[in-house]
């Protein structure tokens, strides 16, 4: 049976407590109360609470003086603490520490679950080399990132909503880094705070080389909801995301002396652009960026463009009944929660025909690159096909060297995309067609000689001429899968 856990509610109006108690006691929790800050340093050490909930207005000892003594002692040092009180602590309101009084006694017992859940987290981490992996649904980043930065972690939490992929790197506890399709540094992480949904999974490793954020934790937090709430009333009075601003003037006729990140927008509008890819354009963060645009529009610098024909929706990339037939083929392999993940395996091509084909792929409806991986070995890109569908694109090299990787890493795979020139990968061609039966589709020349272990596989090879697009979109849609 797992222990009850301690409420200390610190409180100098008696009638507060009488009123609370219960309430909390109906959840099974056991209830220690304290009038004044000594006698609450006083039960917090005998008694060890798992959370305290002191009101701004108890005498003796202050609220910081009281959370620094407790900082101090490493029986209470990671005792969570909420500030209560009737006026509203912004900057604590939006950590999760405070809770303003009357009580809403649904949010307190909702705010102490939200503490409960991050102590256990805290608690998962707690490890020199340990994962963790969960909901932001039930672990919020603000909570997860300081949880990282109170057991000092260096690493990398890898963030993932609806196929769009995300990373916040780690030193120390600090962030020093974010990276998300469309910004990086402070602007990426500004924009992430502002998740509410999504998976997430924090891997120890090494830091980046470069940081490109140096603030503390708290500050970062503080400052990134601030932009965000400013940016939330921005928008109202601002086009959509998706209309076309374009300069009003000539360029010449902008007075001088811009402020730089308003130089920065009117240089970027010398070309029309949806507000959406202005801002993503920009260096500076998404406040900075929007609020330069509302000035030249409230100046008349710019304005709304002509909107632009509405371009016609492009296909599926499978039709339905070979999405369903590729969703049967990945099952019988594997899946990963609320998705089917499967896997294509890249292979052969020199370092120009790799080049194409990752830019072709960009072409691709659903298609998410990922940063190059190392030594041409790892996830690509990933292609989010709908209905719960995702497909890996994964390199593995030709290099003898790396034959003990070839079998587990492209055991389950859907298919393997083969690039000509591939004669340096003769043996990785053979283990793929030959031993573990992958169906498989050539791109390259007509003319290109084809691999001789290729050519020996009695189940044969598709060829798809030299569009690697067009060879992926085969391949997803059973090209080889028959012969194989």
């Amino acid at each position: 049976m797992p222990p009850v856990r301690k409420i200390l509610v610190a409180d100098p109006d008696p009638a507060t407590v009488r009123a609370l108690a219960p309430t909390l006691r109906q959840r099974g929790y056991q209830v220690h109360s304290a009038r004044d800050g000594a006698r609450a340093l006083q039960v917090a050490i005998l008694r060890f609470p798992d959370v305290v909930l002191f009101d701004e207005r108890c005498q003796m000892l202050d609220a910081r003086t009281f959370v620094r003594i407790l900082r101090t002692n490493p029986r209470t040092e990671r005792i969570p603490v909420v500030l209560t009180g009737e006026a509203v602590d912004v900057d604590r309101a939006r950590l999760g520490t405070f809770l303003r009084k009357p009580f809403n006694h649904d949010e307190v017992l909702a705010r102490i679950e939200q503490i409960f859940r991050r102590v256990e987290a805290a608690r998962a981490v707690s490890g020199e080399s340990r994962e963790i992996e969960g909901n932001l649904a039930q672990i919020p980043l603000v909570d997860l990132l300081q949880i990282l930065a109170v057991n000092r972690k260096t690493g990398r939490l890898a963030l993932e909503r609806e196929g769009e992929r995300a990373e916040i790197a780690l030193e120390n506890g600090r962030v020093v880094d974010a990276r998300t399709r469309r910004a990086e540094g402070e602007k990426a992480m500004y924009r992430l705070l502002g998740l509410r949904e999504g998976q997430f999974a924090f891997v120890p490793g090494s830091a980046p080389a470069e940081p490109r954020i140096d603030r503390k934790v708290e500050e970062l937090v503080l400052e990134g909801l601030r932009q965000s709430d400013e940016v939330t009333a921005l928008l109202p009075s601002l086009p959509q995301p998706g209309d076309t601003l374009e300069l009003a003037v000539h360029p010449s006729e902008i007075p001088a002396g811009l402020h730089p990140v308003t130089a920065e927008v009117v240089a970027n509008l010398r070309t029309p652009l949806s507000l959406q890819e202005l801002v993503d354009r920009c260096a500076a963060t998404d406040l900075e960026a929007l609020s330069a645009v509302s000035a030249l529009l409230e100046k008349g610098y710019a304005r709304v463009g002509l909107a632009a024909p509405a371009p016609e929706e492009a296909p599926p990339l499978l039709a339905p009944l070979e999405l369903h037939a590729l969703r049967a083929r990945i099952a019988r392999g594997r899946s990963s929660g609320h998705q089917t993940v499967g896997k294509i395996v890249l292979a052969g091509g020199g370092p120009l025909a790799r080049k194409a084909a990752l830019a072709r792929f960009h072409s691709v409806p659903g298609w998410h690159p990922e940063p190059a991986p190392p030594a041409g070995f790892g996830t690509v890109g990933r292609l989010v096909l709908g209905d719960g569908v995702r497909v890996d694109v994964t390199e593995l090299p030709g290099d003898p060297a790396s034959r003990p990787l070839w079998r587990p890493f492209a055991s389950g795979a859907v298919g393997a995309l083969v690039l000509l020139p591939a004669d340096d990968s003769e043996p990785l061609l053979a283990e793929l067609a030959r031993t573990l039966r992958i169906p498989v589709v050539v791109c390259g020349p007509s003319g290109g000689p084809i691999p001789q272990a290729l050519r020996d596989v009695p189940s044969g090879f598709v060829f798809e001429g030299s569009d690697a697009a067009e060879g992926l979109r085969a391949l997803l849609a059973g090209a080889g899968a028959k012969a194989a």
